[in-house]
């Protein structure tokens, strides 16, 4: 099994605050906002206490340069990044800030900037608007094709797919698909099929096929990924966990049950066997409610133990437990039998193992 690594793919950025403002005398308040920027800098590096180390460099940093400078623009952006909570009030709170920044910016530099580009995403991250946060995507892909940069256009497209397709699909679905395909178009032309941005954009187009239900061409770009991880790295990574687990259920859903043991042991190999506690399917299927106990308006509870054997499949179900009648135990058994599992492997070899599940039905009232 190859060693766990950390997480690719993913660093903190912070807007950086220019060398000539600390070129100033060392008022006291100077002082205390360049002590209060490093200290920010220090809570980035150890990733400790980085929201109140942005908002008190951010309040002192205002005070220094005024509300009209870049500077300040980019303490906001810096503290807009740093709230890493998310209800209504932190989102509302970043959104503030980012367009606190984007009108310094706007003001300072004019509205085709490249300055604004993070400002503008983040405005488009934390609005509730979807019509609005496509117009912010729109012009920063905008701005980016008057640079003449196809390579930072594509990387502008797909960041602008990637945040509709998390917080606005489906009103915004046909906008997220144009971007994914402009800068998958660009990525596969002119970037190697190991680069960072193409195993990315490989995963969105997957979830697009598989929306679609073109589970053959999902296939082809999930297997592509596993084949570069494979071929390009020594450690497990989790893009290659979920591509493995994203094969599995397209494989499930077309019926090719021993496809997708492969990347049922794939995983195996990768997560270990947790006697401890109720083992994960990597597919399932919901049980059916009994349409007797819907009517009745009838819950119930089925408590299962079966053998997951050497390829993941489940085998020998029986009942521990059942609450609410017979029929909500075939449901259950009927439903489980269909499940998937990474099996537990000993001494580097699949073996056959119990584990325990429990459905519950419940009807919502």
């Amino acid at each position: 099994m190859k060693p766990h690594k950390l997480t690719l793919l993913l660093s903190l950025n912070f807007s950086v605050i220019t060398a000539s403002a600390f070129a100033s005398e060392a008022t006291n308040a100077n002082t205390a906002f360049s002590q209060a920027y490093q200290n920010y800098l220090s809570a980035v590096d150890t990733n400790e206490n980085i929201q109140q180390a942005a908002k008190l460099a951010y309040s002192l940093g205002a005070k220094v340069y005024g509300d009209n400078a870049d500077n300040t623009a980019n303490l906001a952006i810096n503290y807009a990044k740093a709230i890493s909570g998310f209800n209504q009030e932190d989102e509302a709170k970043r959104y503030e800030l980012y367009k606190q920044a984007y009108n310094i910016l706007v003001n300072n530099h004019g509205e085709s900037s490249v300055e604004t580009i993070d400002a503008l995403l983040g405005m488009a991250s934390n609005t509730k608007s979807a019509r609005q946060a496509d117009s912010q995507l729109e012009r920063i892909v905008d701005i980016a094709k008057e640079l003449k940069k196809p390579r930072f256009v594509a990387d502008m497209q797909f960041a602008a797919a990637s945040l509709l397709v998390k917080k606005f699909v489906p009103e915004k679905y046909r906008s997220a698909k144009h971007y994914a395909e402009e800068a998958d178009e660009y990525y596969q032309a002119n970037l190697p099929e190991n680069a960072v941005e193409r195993i990315k954009s490989d995963f969105l187009m997957a979830s697009f096929d598989e929306g679609r239900k073109k589970y053959d061409a999902a296939i082809t770009r999930l297997n592509r990924i596993v084949t570069v991880f494979d071929n390009n790295l020594s450690y497990d990574h989790s893009a290659e966990l979920s591509a493995h687990s994203k094969l599995i259920a397209l494989y499930e859903k077309q019926g090719e049950s021993e496809q997708a043991t492969k990347h049922c042991l794939a995983i195996a190999k990768m997560v270990p066997w947790e006697e401890s506690q109720e083992q994960t399917p990597l597919y399932r299927v919901n049980p059916d409610y009994p349409m007797g106990k819907a009517r009745q308006g009838k819950d119930g509870s089925v408590v299962m133990e079966f053998e997951v054997d050497t390829a993941g499949f489940v085998k020998n179900v029986s009942v521990l437990d059942s609450n609410g009648g017979v029929t909500f135990e075939h449901s259950a058994k009927k439903a489980v039998e269909q499940w998937r599992y990474a099996p537990k492997f000993e001494d580097g070899i699949p073996v056959t193992a119990k584990t325990q599940v429990q459905l519950d039905f419940k009807i919502n009232r």
